[in-house]
This record gives structure tokens, C-alpha cells and sequence, in this order.
């Protein structure tokens, strides 16, 4: 077959007259194409926390009148997280902010075998039997119908703050935070879990208490927002940014002893590093056995405890990744069945819960189409859902609502409970539902291409003016830059299973190392054609030289094939 991308290269059609002031032209081409004005663009690239927060979210001076008063009674609270990143830091928030107004607090974290995503009953029931008089639940509760009534039942006030998708029928606890319900005044509606829990936290301690756990409270926020994967826009820039500089100066212990085992060096930990490197670590926990230890580990000062807790999630993202590879082999070959679906669903026994979620990732990378993997354990299976742009998936599900047993999520990713009985149907309902949705145009895999540059722009100079758009993640990727018939060799495998591949790219009078994730079957071919047109990602490496991550390649000419508009020069 030969070389050819993997992906349809998409380049925009904005244009950007008068660049304004202080600002590179590539910097100012591609905000623009991303659908930033001009007047936007300093405030974009500033990435200012808000001092004004703006009207506060519904519920939120109920459930701080309510833990104000419990803290004066001395009441026995309880944070209830969810077990990723998401939840996990979002509690650390939390009990980190009773600390500082010198309350001891309980935490729980569900087992995500034994109990399931969200709030539970029997876990509501513990905690009432242990004298719980107030919980509050963490990126987690909003479709907790049963559990809120139950809860009432107890004699415990239930405070639920999500920041997933609502469904058409809500609970009713105590007090419900959440940016996306109806009504809700509040601007950030794409906060993670961890974003709306420390707006609770901020507003639980006061501007002077919250400035002394400032720097640990955002750098907290900044590991879940990205881990998360919610827009890297608005607020949660702003958040992310300021987390990250908090992280890099003066990491919690627990932060300092993960980042220092993982063989990352502080001052250089970006949204990447918390992507690929930190956010796997911390979901390893809940996705291999129980998440306790990652909670543990982001409250403890103690840095041999620390130390003792981060090697046990490196022993533990080992064995998760190695898990996650016979879960995606395996789920690759019972998607090709259906090469035809409009929405990939595949399920099986043998798959563990915790790592549905990256093989379902992994599949809407190959096919380019919503994908549900599902875990079977018994007559129920649990199902985990990634998706595209022009799919929200949560609200897909709403509309599958009657052949599940419960669901929830965003736009991007969601998970769900099903009869095994009823996965066949649906599959059938889901094809449907994304087929309406994307008005009966087949989804293709895409990559949407920021720029064209000349070779010889790739310079050190270029690295550093595209760090102005960092942090970059979902919502604000990495740029995408296209360059054409450039040299590639020294191309050879790499990785555990031979399945990433790593060259040098000649441009000029420049050579650069290049890595390309999960292309390594592609050695041979991209050794034959010699030169290739490529989509590149720029990134400086530890000493400074400019590092080249391949996101798609194809044979020259592909370009010139696949682009209708033509770039700017």
C-alpha cells in the first residue's frame, strides 16, 4: 500500500488583517483561526485569573451557609469524590480547605469495581451509620436522583457539586453546584469538578483564607482541569496557567515526590507533562485497584510517605498499561467487524472497567467516530464513551435513557451502566442517534491544520513564540504546522511493542528529531519514500533545541492534494 496519512488535512479559512501589537504573526494567524479577534488576543495569550468571578453558580450561598454552620456545630462532614483526577484533586481541594479553617474532615473515594461511578447508596448508608451529617460530593451526583432521596432519608444534607452534563430530571439534595443547570448565572460553564470545587472552597475560606492555600489549591486544580480533558479556554486557562506556576515554584509534597519518580524536573511540568505523564499516574490508582493512594498522596506531608505512595502508582500505571494494550488489541479487532457503524460499540468479560475509557480514546482515533467499549461483568455491562466534535455524547445517551441503568458525562467522554441483555440494542439506537446527529455525513478522521510554514521558520525563536499559547490541551491543542517535502531518516521503531516511531527531519540547513506516537508499523514505508509532507507540533526540549512531534505524514504531494484553500504565504 505504501505511505499514505492517516488523517484528512484540514486547513481554515480565516484570515487576520493588522496584527496587533506584540504579538508574532504565526501566534496572531492561528489565534485568529481558532476564532480569536484581534481585541481577544492579549487577554487570550495573558491568561489572567478573574478577580471578579462575576454572579455566583445556583446553590452555591446555600451549601457554604450550610457547611459554615455545620463546621460551628462541629458535625462530622464528608467529601465523596469521584476516583479519576478529576475527583480525586477536586477532594484534596476540599479537605485541604476544612484544614485551613481547622476542621478534620472524612474522605471517601468509591471502588470503582465494587461500587460504580458516583454516589452510592450503601456507601451514603456507612457514612450515615459513622454520624455523617453533611456530604459533599465532588465531580460527581448530578444524575443522583435515588441516592439524593435516600440520602434525606438518613438525616444526612447532601451537597452534590458536578460539573457534568444535566440530565432532564435532577436530584434534589441540599444545596446543587453546577455551572451547566438550567438557570445557572454563573460565566465558567466549563469548569472541571475540581474548577467548581474550588469556587466552593474560595468562598468557604474568605478572600484572606484562600489566599494563604492559593498556590496548593490551583496547582491541584491545574492537574485535574487537564487530566479532565475540559476546554483549555477562559477560566480554566486562566486556572491552568496559574496552577502550573504554582506547581513548578513550590509543588506539595506529594506533587514534588510524583513528578521527581516519574523522572520529570520541576520547572519544566506543562499541560503535556500532566497529560501523558502525572494524570496517568493518579488515574492508575482507581483504574487498577482503588484510588485511595492517589488521594493520599496529593494530602500528605510527609515526603517519605510520599515517596512510598508515588512508586506505588508507578508499579501501578505499569500494570496499566499493559493492561490497556490487550484491551485495545482486542478492541481494535471486534471494531473492524463494523467498519460501516456510525458509532463504534464493542463489549466483552474479559475487559477491565477501569480501562474502557483509553481503548475507547483509542478507537475514535482510528476511526474517527464516536466509540463506546464496555467492561461485561456479570448481567451488567459498564460502558465508557469518547467522542467527536458535532456528538455530544451525553446528550446521546439521554436519549438512550430507557435501555440504561444509569449514565452521565459531558460532551467529549461519558460513562453508563447497561443490561447485558440490551448492548445489542444499544448499538443499534447509538448508530442511529450519531447518525441524525451529524446530519447523515459520514464522520472521517481529520486533523485540523493551524498553519503552513515555510522549512527554514523551524527555529529555536519560533519554539519560544508558540510557548505563548501554552498551557495547550483540549479546546486549545498545540499548534498544528504543516511543512512540505522535508528529508526524514534514521527512522526506527521505539517503544515497548516496536508501535512508536522516531526519525530526524532534515529542513534546510536544519535537522531536528522527530517522534511519531503509535506510527511505528509505518518505518519501512516512511524509509522508502525518503521525503515526506508532514504535520508537525513544535516543542523545545530540556536544553532548549526545538523537537518535533510527527502528528501525520503522507508521501509529497499529499498536501497539495488534500488542501482546498490555499495557505497563506
Amino acid at each position: 500500500m505504501g505511505l499514505v496519512a492517516q488523517r484528512r488535512w484540514i486547513m481554515p479559512a480565516q484570515r487576520i488583517g493588522d496584527v496587533p501589537d506584540g504579538i508574532p504573526a504565526l501566534v496572531a494567524r492561528i489565534l485568529a483561526g481558532r476564532g480569536i479577534g484581534a481585541r481577544e488576543m492579549a487577554d487570550f495569550l495573558a491568561a489572567r485569573v478573574a478577580t471578579d468571578e462575576g454572579p455566583p453558580m445556583r446553590d452555591l450561598d446555600r451549601a457554604v451557609e450550610r457547611l459554615h454552620r455545620a463546621l460551628a456545630a462541629r458535625e462530622r462532614i464528608v467529601v465523596y469524590g469521584d476516583y479519576d483526577v478529576d475527583g480525586i484533586a477536586g477532594s484534596a481541594i476540599l479537605v485541604r480547605a476544612f484544614r485551613q479553617l481547622g476542621a478534620v474532615v472524612g474522605a471517601y473515594i468509591p471502588n470503582r469495581y465494587e461500587e460504580g461511578y458516583g454516589l452510592n447508596g450503601e456507601a451514603l448508608r456507612k457514612l450515615a451509620a459513622d454520624g455523617a451529617r453533611v456530604v459533599v460530593s465532588v465531580d460527581c451526583g448530578v444524575t443522583a436522583v435515588r441516592e439524593a432521596s435516600l440520602a434525606r432519608e438518613l438525616g444526612i444534607d447532601l451537597i452534590i457539586t458536578d460539573h457534568h452534563h444535566p440530565p432532564a430530571v435532577l436530584p434534589e439534595p441540599y444545596a446543587l453546584v453546577n455551572p451547566r443547570r438550567a438557570g445557572d448565572p454563573s460565566p465558567d460553564k466549563d469548569l472541571a469538578g475540581a474548577g467548581v470545587a474550588l469556587v466552593l472552597a474560595r468562598h468557604l475560606l474568605g478572600e484572606l483564607g484562600y489566599a494563604l492555600r492559593e498556590s496548593e489549591l490551583l496547582q491541584l486544580c491545574a492537574l485535574a482541569t487537564v487530566a479532565d480533558v475540559v476546554p483549555l479556554r477562559g477560566a480554566n486557562r486562566a486556572l491552568t496557567r496559574a496552577g502550573l506556576d504554582a506547581l513548578n515554584k513550590a509543588p506539595l509534597t506529594g506533587v514534588r515526590a510524583l513528578v521527581e519518580r516519574a523522572g520529570l524536573k520541576l520547572g519544566g511540568v506543562g499541560a503535556q507533562e500532566i497529560g501523558f505523564v502525572l494524570g496517568p499516574r493518579l488515574n492508575a490508582a482507581g483504574r487498577i485497584a482503588d484510588a485511595e493512594d492517589a488521594l493520599r498522596l496529593l494530602l500528605t506531608e510527609d515526603p517519605a510517605e510520599a515517596k512510598d505512595l508515588a512508586e506505588t502508582l508507578e508499579v501501578r500505571n505499569a500494570d496499566r498499561q499493559e493492561l490497556t494494550r490487550l484491551v485495545v488489541a482486542a478492541a481494535r479487532e471486534r471494531a473492524a467487524e463494523r467498519p460501516d457503524a456510525w458509532a463504534t460499540v464493542v463489549a466483552d468479560p474479559g475487559w477491565s472497567a477501569g480501562i474502557v475509557g483509553l481503548a475507547a480514546s483509542r478507537l475514535v482515533e482510528d476511526y474517527g467516530r464516536p466509540a463506546v467499549v464496555i467492561a461485561v461483568d456479570g448481567a451488567e455491562g459498564k460502558g465508557s464513551c469518547r467522542s467527536i466534535a458535532g456528538v455530544h455524547i451525553a446528550e446521546a445517551l439521554d436519549e438512550c435513557d430507557d435501555i440504561l441503568s444509569k449514565h452521565g458525562g459531558h460532551a467529549m467522554a461519558a460513562g453508563f451502566s447497561v443490561p447485558v441483555e440490551r448492548i445489542g440494542e444499544l448499538s443499534e439506537r447509538l448508530d442511529e442517534v450519531v447518525r441524525r446527529r451529524l446530519a447523515g455525513v459520514r464522520p472521517v478522521p481529520s486533523l485540523r491544520v493551524d498553519a503552513e510554514i515555510a522549512a527554514e521558520a523551524l527555529t529555536s525563536r519560533l519554539a519560544l513564540e508558540l510557548a505563548t499559547l501554552e498551557p495547550c490541551g483540549a479546546g486549545n491543542p498545540r499548534p498544528y504546522l504543516l511543512v512540505r517535502d522535508v528529508r526524514v531518516y534514521d527512522i526506527r521503531q521505539v517503544g515497548t511493542d516496536s508501535d512508536h516511531l522516531r526519525c530526524k527531519i532534515t529542513v534546510g540547513r536544519f535537522t531536528f528529531d522527530a517522534m511519531a506516537f503509535r506510527r511505528g508499523g509505518h518505518a519501512a514505508d516512511m524509509t522508502d519514500a525518503g521525503r515526506v509532507d508532514a504535520v508537525v507540533s513544535v516543542g523545545t526540549g530540556l536544553r532548549g533545541f526545538v523537537e518535533l512531534e510527527l502528528r501525520d505524514f503522507g508521501p509529497v504531494g499529499t498536501a497539495a492534494r488534500m488542501l482546498q484553500e490555499p495557505v497563506l504565504a
